[in-house]
């Protein structure tokens, strides 16, 4: 039994919810049903290939220290590999129900994530390639795929909903070096030189505020018509990024401050904050 639930949490199922904002904004475009089809994709997404990506990630890493959303990582053991194998496949086989480009999407999804923790490439030790794998794949790439999946691919031809999914993109760079930044020393004695370590902890910070930035600026293009959107957005998100500047200067001035507690509490935060936004863009 311990075994079992041990072997759950390390698929962090809470973990999936903060890559929700991503299908959320492709999902304004889409105007999506309630129906089988939605549900289905919500639950490849975030029941399957997510959580699978997060367990043979640790299957991989054997964490000792704090990993994003667990202080106390379990130690993994094969039927973690097993199970994460039978999730990949279940959601390969599922996303066929909805069509061929869809279920084309989430077979690549799932060969980079493995790629990218799988011992024998392990594409997270290198700083930039990692950083564009994650970038590309939990961004874009899944805001394409629910446009693929729930409408058509002409709905991409247009310039709004392109600045939308590069925007999804920035929004993954802006967070994706805060959750390496208190792990320095893990990652390096594990042989991985994330992009947080290329940057320092002064650099994190600033890249970061620059992804946000660009984020902030396609988020403005793609609302450029309706501007009360765009301050909605911004006012929304006024919480994290107030709590990231004042990280960001403690930080600046003693070092303990970068912890995992304080790095969790922005990607909650900031993960809460953007779905919010796009459920009352969803609502309107």
């Amino acid at each position: 039994m311990k075994q079992a639930l041990n072997t759950i949490k390390l698929l962090r199922f809470p973990f999936s919810i903060f890559l929700l904002p991503v299908s959320l904004f492709a999902f304004f475009y889409i105007h999506p049903k309630l129906d089988f089809d939605l549900f289905l994709v919500l639950f490849i997404w975030h029941v399957l290939v997510f959580p699978a990506s997060n367990g043979y990630n640790s299957y991989n890493d054997r964490d000792e220290g704090p990993i994003g959303g667990l202080a106390a990582p379990p130690k993994p053991t094969k039927t973690l590999l097993n199970l994460c194998n039978v999730m990949d496949g279940m959601a390969i086989v599922l996303s066929f129900m909805i069509n061929f480009n869809f279920a084309f999407f989430v077979a690549v999804y799932i060969i980079f994530s493995r790629l990218y923790s799988w011992r024998l490439v392990r594409l997270k030790k290198f700083p930039v390639i990692g950083f564009l794998v994650v970038f590309v794949f939990q961004g874009a790439w899944i805001f394409c795929a629910d446009i693929l999946a729930l409408s058509s691919y002409q709905l991409l031809c247009y310039p709004r909903v392109i600045f939308s999914a590069i925007a999804a993109s920035f929004f993954i760079g802006t967070i994706y070096p805060i959750t390496q930044i208190y792990q320095h020393e893990a990652d390096r004695k594990d042989g991985v030189q994330t992009l947080s370590m290329l940057l320092g902890l002064r650099g994190t910070f600033i890249f970061s505020a620059i992804s946000f930035s660009l984020a902030t600026l396609l988020v403005y293009l793609s609302f450029a018509d309706t501007l009360n959107v765009f301050f909605m957005f911004n006012l929304v998100m006024l919480p994290a990024t107030l709590f990231f500047l004042i990280w960001a200067l403690r930080s600046f001035k003693n070092s303990t401050h970068v912890n995992f507690k304080n790095a969790m509490i922005m990607l909650v935060l900031s993960s809460f904050l953007n779905n919010l936004f796009f459920i009352i863009l969803l609502l309107k």
